[in-house]
């Protein structure tokens, strides 16, 4: 078994669907109508966002975690038109070890399955070409559609503390 190594250049992922690109400036428009939704940040945000500034520092971190090696996180394309419906990645990477997954889609795709599509293509990532033993998600407990989506995706719930709910899905061996 060789020795799974981060990425040096940023994955591109196809799916039945959807195309999962790396996450640029050009993309600060689409997330910060997700950003500023508060029925799609306020699960992940002390509070919506108010200005594109905020969004352009979220997506600065995205792309400073993945130069550093410790994250990677897609903007979520439509593959019929290109446009940009979400995001989804992995932050706190430990390759051969362990992955964090966090997510977010533009209200009028919900119910779609999309972000199960999303998911369920950068769990396979993390399992086959980062060698992750496990794959955590953690939402808040109130996130009803969260929880379903991780529970159909097989996580398990690990934990609750502080109004969070935290899941764990190990690799099948």
């Amino acid at each position: 078994m060789t020795q799974a190594i981060f990425p040096q250049t940023h994955p591109k992922i196809e799916t039945e669907r959807l195309i999962l690109r790396e996450i640029s400036h050009e993309d600060t428009a689409a997330i910060f109508r997700n950003f500023s939704d508060p029925d799609v940040a306020n699960w992940f945000f002390e509070k919506p966002h108010s200005t594109t500034e905020q969004t352009i520092k979220v997506i600065e971190h995205f792309i400073l975690k993945y130069k550093q090696g410790e994250g990677l996180t897609w903007a979520i394309t439509l593959k019929e038109n290109g446009q940009v419906i979400g995001t989804c990645g992995y932050e706190n990477i430990e390759i051969g070890d362990r992955g964090e997954i966090g997510f977010d889609l533009a209200k009028e795709c919900w119910g779609k399955g999309y972000m199960r599509e999303s998911l369920a293509a950068i769990i396979n990532f993390g399992f086959s070409i980062l060698d992750l033993s496990k794959v955590e998600a953690h939402t808040n407990s109130n996130n009803v559609r969260a929880k379903r989506l991780l529970e159909k995706l097989d996580f398990q719930l690990d934990k609750v503390s502080k109004g969070n709910n935290h899941y764990i899905l190990s690799k099948k061996t």
